[in-house]
């Protein structure tokens, strides 16, 4: 059996006397201190517009761990890829896979606060189309030496390719949310890994790794 640790951290905001960096290097230094004591891996959230300083630039910060780290995997969980320009998103993440030696697993999701939507003036209807397609792409980008072109609902992309490639083949492990039935099997079937919700009852836990086996 393997353990990982999953968390965030916490940037304050406040008058010249508060140190705003404080909870992002003590969050480092537990990584530090969990890869020591034999922790496999480490996951991040991603999260905008709290009002207390919740991680919002997942990618940057475990690259900061990965500096610290030598064997620890980088995980994000999640990255909501309705947000993000996924060519964009498929750079960082090969970047940061480069620069750790190939420790990254990405933790990809839909997203499920209306605020944060809301706040990138994303329809929160569009979670699904958006999230579909930007899996797609980053695929593609992950997988092509020549140039491709894409033409999406939400996205175009004309002769390009994504630098720099990854660490990992064919790319990074997906690790993807899902608590729903048929979104878990869904994961299943893609041949992706789960990440299941950390408040569940340990029932329902095991009736959804049932499903996901």
């Amino acid at each position: 059996m393997k353990f990982g640790i999953f968390g965030s951290a916490q940037a304050k905001r406040g008058g010249p006397d508060t140190d705003s960096g404080a909870g992002f290097r003590d969050f480092v230094e537990l990584n530090v201190e969990a890869e020591a004591l034999g922790f496999v891996s480490s996951f991040l959230v991603e999260h905008h517009f709290t009002g207390f300083g919740q991680v919002s630039a997942t990618l940057n910060l475990l690259t900061w761990v990965g500096a610290r780290t030598t064997t620890l995997r980088l995980g994000t969980a999640v990255i909501v890829l309705p947000w993000h320009n996924p060519v964009l998103l498929a750079e960082q993440a090969a970047t940061i896979d480069l620069l750790s030696g190939g420790r990254l697993d990405f933790g990809i999701g839909k997203g499920y606060r209306h605020n944060e939507f809301a706040g990138f003036c994303i329809p929160m209807e569009e979670s699904d189309g958006r999230f579909e397609e930007a899996l797609e792409v980053i695929v593609k980008a992950w997988t092509s030496d020549a140039p491709w072109s894409h033409r999406g609902k939400y996205w175009q992309f004309d002769n390009v390719v994504v630098e720099p490639p990854t660490a990992q083949k064919p790319h990074p492990p997906f690790w993807m949310g899902a608590g729903h039935p048929e979104s878990i099997a869904r994961v299943a079937e893609r041949g992706h890994h789960l990440l299941l919700d950390q408040f569940a009852p340990i029932e329902q836990t095991g009736e959804r790794i049932a499903i996901f086996k």
